[in-house]
């Protein structure tokens, strides 16, 4: 039975993180990150750079005046969101193809859920970049094990879910959930542990401990990004109320998050395109 050592210990299965975003990642952990700094390093890597300029000058990002420079995009954007923006493209362009995954489908929802739980964290009064770059990760550990596991675990999952959910598919299956692994690659990565918990349980928020706010609103997102198309004007019958509940969210400001994102979408289109 694969451990979940063993799946990260294949570097092919795993995102390729340029050097330059594994340096990127040290300033989560920096209370005051040297903003130009950040751009100087960034602009040294050319495929970086143009997506990142490719992003900020988008519709969802840009504004009348088109963004020449990686350190003007800094200035502008401000070091959390070209951080996430930076992440983004780095996992977005590390994985070809997974087998039993459309990428594109994949990132789509990744980013809604992304957007989604910054909004719902925004309702609390804060700036959510920190929540977004959580969910950007939350779901990386299903990837990896598409890529790492043996096809009839992978479709022995698949059959499962349906009936046991994701996570408990993945638990009967190899004694480990996608959540979990997602987590240790993180902690590889060096990230802040509290991103690491989020990731870890976003699934089970209210088993978290100790509580963790940002895995609660990566669930609460999710809840509403699978929702259909017309959002009903009560909460329906699966949502999570007990975890909004814990982080004073109740199913009306949600709805509304849910409204917005709908209408404006991530930002992101250009480089899922891409």
């Amino acid at each position: 039975m694969p451990t979940m050592q063993d799946l990260l210990n294949k570097p092919q299965h795993l995102p390729s993180v340029p050097e330059v975003v594994r340096e990127l990642i040290q300033t989560f952990n920096q209370p005051d990150p040297d903003l130009l700094l950040i751009a100087d390093k960034l602009s040294r890597d050319p495929v970086i750079s143009a997506k990142l300029l490719r992003l900020a000058n988008s519709a969802r990002f840009g504004c009348s005046r088109q963004i020449a420079t990686v350190k003007e995009a800094a200035v502008r954007l401000g070091t959390d969101t070209v951080r996430n923006m930076v992440l983004a493209c780095s996992l977005t362009g590390s994985i070809k193809t997974v087998p039993g995954i459309d990428l594109k489908y994949f990132w789509a929802q990744v980013f809604d859920v992304a957007e989604l739980a910054k909004r719902l964290a925004q309702l609390q009064g804060k700036k959510g970049e920190e929540v977004f770059t959580c969910a950007l990760l939350h779901a990386l550990g299903r990837l990896i094990m598409h890529l790492g596991l043996p096809e009839t675990m992978v479709q022995r999952i698949c059959d499962l879910e349906p009936h046991k959910g994701r996570a408990a598919a993945e638990q009967i299956t190899v004694g480990f959930t996608y959540a979990e692994l997602g987590a240790e690659l993180a902690r590889q990565w060096n990230f802040p542990s509290t991103f690491c918990h989020a990731i870890a349980w976003h699934y089970n928020p209210l088993k978290a401990e100790p509580f963790s706010e940002e895995a609660a609103l990566i669930h609460l997102a999710i809840a509403l990004s699978i929702l259909p198309e017309t959002l009903p004007d009560d909460a329906p019958d699966d949502w999570p109320h007990k975890v909004a509940a814990r982080v004073g969210l109740d199913w009306a400001s949600c709805r509304r998050c849910a409204e917005q994102q709908r209408e404006l979408g991530h930002g992101y289109a250009a480089l899922i395109a891409a």
